[in-house]
This record gives C-alpha cells, sequence and structure tokens, in this order.
C-alpha cells in the first residue's frame, strides 16, 4: 500500500488544481492538469508493464532504489516501449499549444523537457522514498519530451488550417 502513496497525494494535488481552475472559470487548463494525472497514473505507480524487448541488453545500474539507464539510445532501450511513450506525451503537446497559442518550439521543448524530467524525477525520488520498483530512463525524457514537440506541431498545424478556413 505504501507504493501507491506517491500517486494516490499527487493525484490529490491534480484534483485540487482542478477544483481551482474551475472555480476561476479556466476551464482549458483543467486539461491540463487532467493530462497530468494521466502521466503520473502510467509513471508513479507502482504497476509496471513490460512489453518485451531486449532488457538484459541495455547497460543499467541500481542506484537509490531503482534500476537507471543513463546512456541514451541504446540499440536494445528503442522497442515499442520506446515509441509508446512518444505517443503518451503527444496529448500534453497537444493541450499546451492549444492553451498557450502564441508560444512555437522553443517553449515546446522547455514543457516537454520540464515533462521527461518530471515523470523521471519523479520515478527516481519515488524509487528512493517507497521502492516504487521503475525504471528511470533518460530514453524516456527525450521521449516524453519530443512526444510533447510532436503534438504541439500537431496542434499548431490545426491551428493555423482552421484560421485559414475561416
Amino acid at each position: 500500500m505504501v507504493r501507491w502513496l506517491p500517486f494516490i497525494l499527487v493525484s490529490l494535488l491534480w484534483v485540487s488544481l482542478c477544483l481551482r481552475d474551475w472555480r476561476h472559470g479556466r476551464l482549458r487548463r483543467i486539461w491540463w492538469w487532467l493530462g497530468c494525472w494521466g502521466l503520473s497514473a502510467l509513471t508513479w505507480t507502482p504497476v509496471a508493464i513490460t512489453l518485451g524487448g531486449s532488457v538484459g541488453q541495455i547497460q543499467s545500474f541500481w542506484w537509490a532504489g531503482g534500476i537507471w539507464v543513463i546512456w541514451p539510445l541504446q540499440p536494445a532501450s528503442v522497442d515499442a516501449s520506446f515509441w509508446l511513450n512518444i505517443l503518451m506525451t503527444v496529448p500534453q503537446g497537444l493541450i499546451w499549444q492549444y492553451n498557450h497559442s502564441a508560444h512555437r518550439w522553443r517553449q515546446w521543448l522547455l514543457a516537454g523537457l520540464a515533462t521527461g524530467l518530471t515523470l523521471e524525477g519523479g520515478q527516481a525520488l519515488f524509487n528512493r522514498l517507497v521502492s516504487l520498483g521503475r525504471w528511470v530512463d533518460i530514453n524516456d525524457v527525450i521521449t516524453n519530451c519530443l512526444g510533447v514537440v510532436i503534438g504541439a506541431a500537431i496542434m499548431l498545424a490545426l491551428q493555423r488550417r482552421h484560421a485559414t478556413l475561416k
């Protein structure tokens, strides 16, 4: 049960942020917090899903209660989970650009990097505090960032297309 504590506490944070924005009429921002909650559910719970792959061929080490991968783009690490990590953060990029339509690639990159570092940093912290049992992987930072950038670029293209149709 203690391994679920980080996700439960973070969920309470997301709920409070959603309620705050609801009261202030910032409904578009609620989608961002709901996306954060979804990413928290995928990365900060003690439930890890593996899709096969060559885990034994990835150079990693044990530190602070978890397995760390600090060498990016090892051939064995570019598997289905690599591509799914990109896909899982595309919605956050869509939402970011929807909420901040004046922002462009530098802000997308910062939002993506913040997303990836927050998710992996949370896994590292929670591995240390409650033995969450999740991998802390530099590839996930890269793929999460890329997913946000791709999502934001898609939304920008949709916004431009919509503007030309008016």
